[in-house]
């Protein structure tokens, strides 16, 4: 582990496939050997067998997508690590879709971005959509049930549910504790996330501030030993690693949270 900066990396990265993003593989990669990464992980979003969620390729492209990274490794190695990932939710329906792509041999590596909360229930909820905080602690321990399933890496933007404007209440207080203790207890990765510094701060009910990452919630990693890396979390090539990359790297420093630069 490492607070340096020195070390360039990102593991979450998006291309065209998504539908919402810019840019190929070959010209993220460009990108990162000009930017002087080490390494560049590719976590488009996971597209499931029924094309069941917007925003994401389609599953008719994934090995298309495999492809592309894989052949992107090879000819660019001993120039910079390239790395094959997915970005996904953790939903009880697809484990075995899970297990089949982390050992097909080519995926190195499963990153948490759980937009949708699936409760107990089996109802499910988009995360940017939800109209009070009472469902903030279901989200947590929803995270949390994903850090026992040996699947995912760390947990992308781990404070997202703070992108919905409800003042703080003890429901986040809630949450962040859930969420906090439960990445403590299993040794779980969080990630700071730069997108959501890219999003510009904004008038909220609690304040102007950022959609996330979210003071409240940093501030209480602070001091836990949790481990944390920074995400990117780009959606086109020109800021793969921008501005808000360092100034992630500043938040943490200034809070004195050490960053992981490998995976």
């Amino acid at each position: 582990m490492e607070s340096s900066i020195d070390k360039k990396v990102n593991f979450h990265t998006h291309c065209y496939r998504c539908r919402h993003a810019k840019g190929t593989v070959f010209q993220y990669a460009e990108e990162a050997i000009e930017k002087g990464l080490v390494t560049l992980g590719f976590s488009d979003h996971i597209p499931y067998p029924d094309d069941s969620f917007d925003l994401r390729m389609p599953y008719a492209d994934i090995e298309d997508y495999m492809n592309e990274v894989t052949e992107l490794k090879e000819e660019l190695e001993g120039k910079i690590r390239i790395l094959l990932g997915f970005e996904g939710e953790y939903l009880l329906r697809y484990t075995s879709y899970y297990e089949k792509l982390l050992t097909n041999g080519r995926c190195d590596y499963l990153i948490l971005g759980q937009h949708l909360l699936e409760t107990k229930g089996g109802e499910l909820f988009n995360v940017y959509q939800m109209k009070d905080t009472s469902l903030y602690e279901a989200y947590a321990e929803n995270v949390v049930e994903s850090m026992r399933t040996g699947y995912f890496r760390y947990a992308a933007h781990p404070d997202l549910i703070f992108f919905n404007d409800h003042p703080w209440d003890v429901h986040c207080d809630r949450a962040c504790d859930i969420l906090i203790d439960g990445a403590a207890k299993h040794g779980f990765a969080l990630e700071y996330n730069a997108n959501g510094l890219r999003r510009g701060e904004k008038a909220y009910s609690d304040g102007k501030r950022y959609p996330y990452p979210h003071k409240n919630f940093w501030d209480r990693v602070a001091g836990s030993g949790i481990s944390v890396y920074v995400g990117s979390d780009c959606h086109e090539p020109a800021v793969l690693y921008d501005s808000c990359m360092d100034l992630a790297y500043e938040n943490l420093a200034g809070r004195n949270i050490p960053v992981c630069t490998d995976i």
